[in-house]
């Protein structure tokens, strides 16, 4: 039983990799964590998103998501103590009338590269990244019209989008002499439910049978507010539609978005913390390795007024949730030491899981 503390330690654990549990090698040691994508406003002179990524590091977060254009404009985002990257990298459409010999020839250029640098470059650091793109979904239905099936002409192309990238990064690391670094795939669906309850031709049904990608992110919002048991038969549902694959957990989900706004909780802070940190808590129940909040600085601006995707408002207030968060990762890490010291190792990826969701219980009994 992992103990929870109270103070954190003056020095941040290293916890990765996670030798105990050999089966996940690059397990994540927090599991829960945070993003930021188009931020609605700053406060320094630094670039938004950088602005915003220190501030996710200040929290103890050692998960960052973020909208990756290159290797370079990664390197001040490298240099903080973050161990798992989440990026979308080339996140478009352009692919969606077929792929183009140049076009193919582009997407592997530029997902080999990318990946090959990130393997050569910080190999000794011992970062893993994951590289891939937004709600695919939306791609599959560009009018956003969830009445109608994805197109079979958009599911091929998609299909085949998904093999160049997922063949460039293959080929990189087989070429790359690697120890440390580790760079993965992942494909992301947001219409699950369409597909599970309504037998509509969505990415989860017709995409992910036919793809060879590593994980999968699940952009959660469609079945986030549903029961516990449902949320979990769901999760087990997108899980089902994915090919095994050799080295990788049996559970390849993770939840790449979820979360309610501050509008959605009457902009009522406490109701805010509350009904997040259970949501958060009833996703963390079936194992997911990540559950991703959306998001740290609020993106969506609707008649002049912030919606409220946040844990730090346009005031630069932070909200109740962000103490939640904060005081999540500092009992990780008091855990992870008491565990170091008596054990003589580190928690293994279902110990740090279960020791969450209970933390997050607790919070919500005092």
């Amino acid at each position: 039983m992992l103990a929870q503390g109270k103070k954190r330690p003056a020095q941040q654990l290293e916890m990765t990799p996670l030798p105990a549990v050999p089966a996940m090698p690059d397990a994540f040691p927090q599991v829960v964590g945070t993003q930021v994508f188009g931020p609605a406003y700053k406060f320094t002179k630094e670039p938004a998103v950088l602005e915003a990524a220190q501030g996710i590091s200040a929290m103890g977060s050692r998960i960052l998501k973020i909208n990756a254009v290159s290797g370079g404009q990664l390197t001040p985002f490298i240099a903080m103590p973050f161990t798992h990257y989440v990026l979308w990298y080339r996140s478009n459409g352009d692919w969606a009338g077929g792929l183009t010999p140049e076009l193919r020839r582009r997407e592997y250029d530029a997902m080999y590269l990318f990946t090959k640098d990130l393997l050569t470059r910080y190999d000794t650091a011992g970062k893993t990244f994951f590289l891939g793109h937004w709600e695919g979904d939306w791609y599959l239905l560009p009018d956003k019209d969830v009445k109608k099936d994805a197109s079979p002409e958009r599911v091929a192309a998609m299909i085949e989008w998904f093999a160049v990238r997922q063949k460039a990064v293959d080929d990189a690391r087989a070429e790359v002499p690697y120890a440390k670094c580790r760079v993965y795939t992942y494909a992301e669906v947001n219409r699950v439910r369409d597909a599970m309850k309504d037998g509509r031709r969505r990415m989860v049904n017709a995409v992910l049978p036919k793809l060879n990608v590593d994980f999968i992110s699940y952009s959660a919002y469609d079945c986030q507010l549903l029961p516990a048991e449902e949320v979990r038969a769901t999760l087990d549902y997108v899980n089902a539609q994915v090919p095994p694959k050799a080295g990788l957990p049996a559970k390849r989900v993770f939840i790449g978005e979820c979360g309610l706004s501050w509008q959605a909780c009457e902009a009522d802070g406490a109701r805010h913390e509350q009904r997040n940190r259970e949501l958060l808590g009833k996703l963390l129940s079936w194992r997911p390795a990540m559950v991703l909040f959306w998001q740290y600085y609020n993106n969506e601006v609707v008649a002049g007024r912030q919606v409220g995707f946040w844990l730090v408002d346009d005031r630069n207030q932070k909200t109740p949730l962000h103490a939640t968060l904060t005081g999540l990762f500092a009992a990780q890490e008091e855990a992870a030491r008491e565990m170091r010291q008596r054990a003589r190792r580190l928690p293994s990826f279902e110990e740090i899981a279960a020791f969450s969701e209970n933390w997050l219980a607790a919070r919500g009994a005092r």
